[in-house]
């Protein structure tokens, strides 16, 4: 049940990830002469939703030289305001929980293998690798019941090893 449930998160993040881009295409008339279409985490363009880009940042933190920035997507949020996707709301993960990994020379670290442990407020803790995309490494979270939890996180790149853990709590 759980495998399933996570492939239908999957795939539903897939799915988002290319309507957003084909209705960025179509809103912005994108041709592809000669433009680099490639999503990227540091973009901003005001009034306009990038995608998995957005979220809002829950922590930003340095350590070992590398600087963490965190985002949580609210899934159920997002499914809500997209027409025709009102229905899946309820079928996915409700969060998704990026991490941004940048180098002491401030660039990205896109080979870096993340993994998360969330302990939600009634204290079950789930474990889930996390997924690179687009210069970030993300996954699926359940944080549906409102208090305080808790988010450790270990990151391989090369022969580096990096832990955090951090508070994070919803309302």
């Amino acid at each position: 049940m759980k495998r399933h449930a996570l492939t239908l998160g999957l795939l539903a993040l897939l799915t988002l990830g290319l309507i957003t881009l084909a209705a960025a295409g179509q809103e912005h008339g994108a041709s592809g002469h000669g433009k680099d279409m490639t999503m990227d985490h540091s973009m901003e363009m005001k009034g306009h939703d990038m995608g998995m880009g957005a979220g809002d940042v829950i922590r930003t933190h340095t350590t070992d030289g590398m600087t963490l920035t965190y985002r949580l997507i609210d899934m159920h949020q997002r499914m809500k305001n997209m027409e025709g996707m009102e229905s899946m709301a309820g079928k996915v993960a409700s969060h998704h929980l990026m991490l941004d990994v940048k180098g002491a020379d401030g660039g990205m670290v896109h080979d870096a293998k993340v993994g998360f442990a969330v302990t939600s407020p009634d204290g079950k803790k789930v474990k889930t690798m996390a997924m690179g995309m687009a210069g970030g490494h993300g996954a699926d979270v359940a944080m549906m019941q409102k208090g305080t939890y808790t988010v450790s996180v270990k990151i391989k790149a090369g022969d580096k090893v990096v832990k955090d853990t951090f508070t994070h709590v919803t309302k």
